[in-house]
């Protein structure tokens, strides 16, 4: 029974830890065009230009709404918990 047991925890803490990295992942790949920087360009905002729930309610309006656009490819495979998570990673560690 211990064996289980600790086979468990072991693969709850592999899960958590998988999570987190998707999300890091995902994080540095919205850096790649939306710096965190003061650094703008007219065609692609920065995400410092937003606020949190900005950010969560466009994420989840891209995700909706169905067309050819970069963002709708990128958010039509992420949960409203994972858009959540994101915006935690970008917004609650400035």
């Amino acid at each position: 029974m211990k064996k289980i047991s600790l086979l468990i925890v072991i693969f709850f803490y592999e899960c958590v830890d998988a999570k987190s990295i998707k999300t890091n992942i995902i994080v540095e790949n919205c850096k790649a065009c939306h710096n965190l920087n003061d650094h703008k360009t007219k065609k692609i905002p920065s995400l410092n230009d937003l606020e949190k729930a900005q950010f969560i309610k466009l994420m989840i309006n891209y995700k909706n709404i169905k067309s050819d656009g970069v963002m709708y490819r990128i958010s039509k495979v992420l949960s409203d918990e994972d858009i959540n998570k994101l915006a935690e990673e970008i917004y609650d560690k400035k």
